[in-house]
């Protein structure tokens, strides 16, 4: 499963803006678009632990990329790759 894909679908499905849209903007920060807000977040990051089976710590909230969609799939990514 592409996890960029997953997270434009799920944005999709929870924010009423259209995949193609949040495709185009996947650089920008999702929560300045209003794509999302912070209880949508929270609900965002379970699904995803939960669909691929990882886990972020305080860090990686921190982290500025954490607030794109290309940033969060590339977290993603990685932490996929930590635990192999």
């Amino acid at each position: 499963m592409e996890v960029k894909k997953w997270i434009i679908d799920w944005m999709a499905d929870n924010s009423g803006v259209s995949s193609e849209e949040i495709s185009q903007n996947s650089e920008a920060n999702f929560f300045e678009k209003e794509y999302i807000d912070s209880f949508a977040f929270i609900m965002l990051i379970a699904g995803i632990e939960e669909t691929f089976g990882v886990t972020f710590d305080n860090e990686q909230f921190e982290d500025r990329a954490f607030s794109t969609i290309n940033g969060l799939a590339e977290c993603i990514e990685r932490n996929r790759k930590d635990k192999a």
